[in-house]
């Protein structure tokens, strides 16, 4: 059976791009990124051609005069003062060389743009209706640059949009602050973000908005909204429109307060291989037909950018009780036969472990799921005793801590709480927030369980698992630890948006730190508000002491890029302390997705299959979904020099393994899996008492 493997990744055209060229922006102040996107959008605007921002660089197809570039500066000066106070001018580079990322920018961003109508025609015929809302599928195009040659993704989403646009559903708002946090896109481009501000109404802001576009629908739209339409912010950037420019995007979490079938949605929102890559496909043709770009890297063509778990040396072999081996897709199992990695001293002679309960309202009936649960755990080899079940009445926080607290008292004090409450844990101000603000704080294994999930057997072994990982007990590790590390360390920092400003202030930084064959060694906490993008110095080296990792070799899975001076803070102490770093970035949006073609079919990828981009980038299937008809989200996984590409993504795929709350595999390493979680509980002020510890009571 032969197998090709492809990515919705194209080697751009590079004989058919125009001659480019480079201009420097002059400013008098080293922020430039907030501009340069803007002035490259009124260069297009006032000069024609295409124009983008690419590598703190203008690139664009026109050569524009110093005279022609001082007058469009005074004016912008004049028309936004705020943006443009600090741009002195716009310089010709003529001995930039025109790198293969400006030029893989600049098709992207700047010659895509002509072939958007006839994209967004042809994706017009692949919509769902649903009800109140319908189902679009719309594409996205990035810039990559492939072993030094300039390419392009091509990737196609699906969005709920709700069938009412913004103006109608704002004006049946009463509390305007209601709309901020709505995903909203504009009508007439791909901008997409969320609402920040609320500006005000059309009245004080007409001439302005009207000063800021030249497209000309656009500034019909302006000229002819009622003075009372509101304007509102959208994205960190800014951007200001009036309500009848934006329609509405519906997230998940927005399905129950737009009246959804959640369902129902998601079947529909679910693009599986065959059809994704046909309309990919679609849309390459369109690109292909104007000489933009060539087809897709293959397997066949390109084998030295395809790797796969047999060339990384992965082994999904996990070590269980008395050092047993066994495949991971036979984790439970193998936790029958064998037993734990390592028992908690506590559960040492084969102690019970106890269990209290809380129960709220209108839950399932728990006469079934307890002694089915009680079994689960008898089969991993645990006793276990119900010690104390308190019945509530409301889901307030006093409730919720009296129960605890009767619980906490009995004489065999429990190991674990379970609560079982008939709401959804996203929610804002939930009860999983407020159960969970008091276990974690005062250090009691805890675990939330939603009515849907009590009739779920499959949960319920999850559940099982993860009061063991929650009570101190190690359910398994890897059976190869990883040669070339002493140490992981999952790094993150929880990021909290400023009120009605740009940027964040971070509330405080995270590290998880593991053996080398995954064994948790600690978490540490710096529980100190941090602002900015950037961990400091002095926190950095506070949570990698010299006396844990004085001469080791440790890894590092960043949850998203290093900031600021990060890698060379860390860097620095490494040297200081005679350890070595490797720096690993993990970053799980916006990837191109790798497809498999198999007995004329296209299929989801195999877990393991990597996209080498160069010697230090890489994409990887780290997991698949658990439906055959969805297509599996890669990361995107860069380090750099002594440590290779293929340590890194190695080392990734391995920790997916090792997570003690799901009986499959992880998208994200363990070090740095649940980040999100971990950092919003942080964010609500839930965090354990103890800033350091070695249970992972987030899982």
């Amino acid at each position: 059976m032969t197998i090709t493997t492809f990515i919705e990744v194209f080697p751009i055209n590079v004989s058919a791009l125009p001659k480019l060229y480079a201009y420097k922006l002059i400013t008098g102040n080293k922020d430039i990124s907030t501009i340069g996107w803007k002035f490259s959008y009124r260069l297009k605007t006032e000069f024609g051609g295409h124009w983008v921002w690419s590598e703190s660089k203008i690139v664009g197809d026109k050569l524009v005069s110093d005279l022609e570039i001082k007058n469009i500066v005074e004016v912008l000066w004049q028309e936004q003062p705020d943006i443009y106070r600090n741009l002195q001018g716009l310089k010709l580079n003529p001995n930039f060389a025109i790198t293969p990322q400006a030029q893989a920018d600049f098709v992207a961003f700047g010659l895509f743009a002509d072939i958007q109508r006839e994209i967004k025609l042809m994706l017009s015929q692949k919509n769902h209706d649903l009800g109140k809302a319908k189902v679009e599928r719309t594409y996205n195009v990035k810039a990559w640059v492939v072993n030094d040659y300039p390419s392009i993704s091509i990737s196609v989403q699906s969005n709920l949009i709700y069938k009412e646009d913004f103006k109608t559903y704002a004006a049946k708002v009463s509390d305007l602050s209601n709309l901020l946090g709505i995903m909203v896109e504009d009508k007439r481009s791909t901008l997409k973000d969320e609402i920040v501000a609320i500006t005000g109404r059309l009245v004080d802001h007409r001439t302005r908005l009207l000063s800021l576009t030249k497209k000309t629908e656009s500034k019909a739209l302006i000229t002819d909204a009622p003075d009372d339409e509101i304007v509102v912010s959208v994205g960190k950037s800014r951007y200001d429109y009036i309500a009848s420019a934006l329609k509405i995007v519906l997230r998940a979490a927005d399905y129950q307060r737009f009246g959804i079938d959640s369902q129902k949605a998601l079947n529909i929102l679910k693009i599986e291989p065959k059809l994704r890559s046909e309309i990919v496909s679609s849309i390459a043709e369109i690109a292909k037909r104007r000489n933009l770009i060539q087809n897709a890297y293959t397997s066949q063509k390109n084998s030295d950018l395809f790797l796969n778990s047999e060339s990384l040396n992965f082994s999904s072999n996990l070590c269980f009780g008395n050092s047993k081996i066994a495949k991971h897709d036979e984790m439970l199992s193998s936790l029958k036969l064998y037993g734990v990695y390592k028992r908690a001293e506590k559960f040492s002679g084969n102690n019970a472990i106890h269990i209290g309960i809380i129960k709220g309202v209108n839950t399932e009936s728990l006469d079934k799921f307890c002694p089915e649960l009680q079994e689960d755990l008898n089969k991993l080899k645990f006793k276990s005793e119900y010690v104390g079940l308190k019945n509530i009445q409301e889901d307030s926080r006093a409730k919720i801590e009296e129960a605890i607290n009767i619980l906490m008292q009995k004489e065999k004090q429990p190991d674990i709480i379970l609560a079982f409450f008939n709401d959804n844990a996203e929610e804002e101000g939930s009860a999983y927030d407020k159960f969970k603000s008091i276990t974690i704080g005062r250090g009691i294994p805890s675990q939330y369980i939603e009515k849907s999930t009590t009739t779920n057997t499959f949960s319920r072994g999850n559940i099982s698992l993860g009061i063991l990982g929650k009570t101190g007990n190690t359910p398994f590790t890897l059976a190869e630890p990883l040669p070339y590390a002493d140490l992981v360390i999952g790094l993150d920092v929880a990021r909290q948006k400023k009120q009605n400003l740009a940027g964040s202030i971070n509330a405080t930084a995270i590290a998880r730190i593991y053996f080398s064959n995954g064994d948790l060694l600690r978490y540490r906490i710096h529980d100190a508000p941090i602002e900015g993008e950037t961990i400091p110095e002095s926190v950095l080296q506070s949570l990698f002491p010299i006396t844990e990792f004085q001469g080791k070799r440790v890894i590092i899975h960043r949850d998203g890029l290093f900031r600021g001076m990060e890698k060379q803070v860390l860097k620095s102490w490494a040297k200081q302390i005679g350890a070595e770093f490797y720096l690993v970035e993990v970053i799980k949006d916006a990837v191109p997705r790798i497809y498999s073609f198999t007995d004329g079919e296209v299929k989801q990828p195999a877990k393991g299959d990597v996209f080498k981009l160069s010697d230090t980038q890489a994409f990887l299937v780290s997991s698949l979904p658990p439906f055959k008809n969805s297509t599996p989200k890669p990361l995107q996984i860069r380090t750099e020099a002594p440590f290779t590409i293929e340590q890194a993504v190695h080392s990734v795929l391995a920790l997916t393994l090792l997570h003690y709350g799901s009986l499959r595999g992880t998208r994200s390493p363990v070090s740095i899996h649940f980040s999100d979680k971990i950092g919003g509980l942080v964010l609500k002020g839930i965090k354990p008492k103890d800033l350091e510890g070695n249970i992972p009571y987030w899982l």
